[in-house]
C-alpha cells in the first residue's frame, strides 16, 4: 500500500524540533519528513519522495508519497492522507510536475569514471566558452534543462514535447552538516504529456526504481527531489 500525503507544519511546531533546522531548508525538510515515520529503525532505507510547496506565512507545506502511512508528532501538523494508487491509460493526457536535481558525469580522462556536474552550470561554462551571452546563453542553459528532461521522459512512460515544457524555478541548496557543507541544485518542470507506458509511469509516480538508462528521476531524492505529480487532464 502506497499513501499521497499533504503535510502542513506551521511555525510553532518547529521549537520542539531538535537537530537539523540550522543546516540549510533542505536539511530542515528532510529532518521533519523523517520525524513523519516514528518507527523507522536507524539507518533504514528512505521509502518514500517528498516535495516542499508554497504556503502562507508561518507554514510549512508538503507533497508526499510513502509506502507507510506518515504520523503527526505535533498538535500543529496536520497529516491528510490517502492511500494511492495511480491508474491511468495509454494515450491520456496529463499534467505532470517534477523538482528534479539534473547532473550529468563528466569524465576528466577516458579511463576515468565521470564526476557529477550541475547540467545547467556545465551549460553556462561551454555556452560561455563558445562566445555566448545574453539571450542566446540564457537559451542554451534552458535547452540543457530540457534535454535532460526529454532523455528520460520516455522511461517514466510519459510522451513529451520540450517545447511545451516550462523549467524554472532554478536554486541552489547548500547543507550543512557536521562541519561539512553538501551543494545540489533543483530545477522545477512543468506542462502537458502523454501517457506511453501506464506501468512504468505508476512506478515512477510511486518512486519504484525503474530499469533501463536514464529511468531515475535524478538525484537528492532524500531532500525533495524526484517526486512526479501527475494529474489526469479533462
Amino acid at each position: 500500500m502506497s499513501y499521497f500525503s499533504r503535510i502542513s507544519i506551521k511555525s510553532g511546531a518547529l521549537a520542539a524540533q531538535e537537530g537539523g533546522l540550522d543546516a540549510g531548508d533542505a536539511y530542515r525538510d528532510h529532518t521533519l519528513i523523517w520525524r513523519l515515520f516514528p518507527d523507522s529503525p536507524d539507518k533504514a532505507p528512505r521509502d518514500f519522495l517528498f516535495r516542499a510547496a508554497s504556503a502562507a506565512s508561518g507554514t510549512l507545506l508538503y507533497y508526499l508519497v510513502s509506502q507507510r502511512q506518515p504520523q503527526s508528532w505535533h498538535p500543529l501538523v496536520t497529516v491528510n492522507s490517502k492511500p494511492f494508487q495511480p491508474r491511468l491509460g495509454t494515450g491520456e493526457w496529463v499534467d505532470f510536475s517534477l523538482r528534479a536535481n539534473p547532473t550529468v558525469a563528466i569524465a576528466s580522462a577516458p579511463d576515468q569514471r565521470g564526476k557529477r556536474h550541475d547540467v545547467l552550470m556545465h551549460a553556462k561554462t561551454l555556452a560561455r566558452q563558445a562566445g555566448l551571452q545574453g539571450e542566446s546563453l540564457q537559451q542554451a542553459i534552458r535547452q540543457a534543462a530540457l534535454a535532460w528532461l526529454d532523455k528520460r521522459a520516455a522511461s517514466w512512460g510519459l510522451q513529451i514535447d520540450p517545447d511545451q515544457i516550462q523549467a524554472d524555478g532554478y536554486c541552489q541548496h547548500v547543507l550543512r552538516s557536521k562541519g561539512r557543507e553538501l551543494r545540489f541544485s533543483s530545477v522545477d518542470y512543468q506542462g502537458m504529456a502523454r501517457v506511453q507506458d501506464p506501468e512504468r509511469l505508476t512506478q515512477a509516480m510511486l518512486g519504484q526504481p525503474l530499469p533501463g538508462k536514464n529511468a531515475s528521476l535524478g538525484h537528492a531524492q532524500a531532500f525533495g527531489c524526484g517526486l512526479l505529480l501527475v494529474k489526469r487532464l479533462a
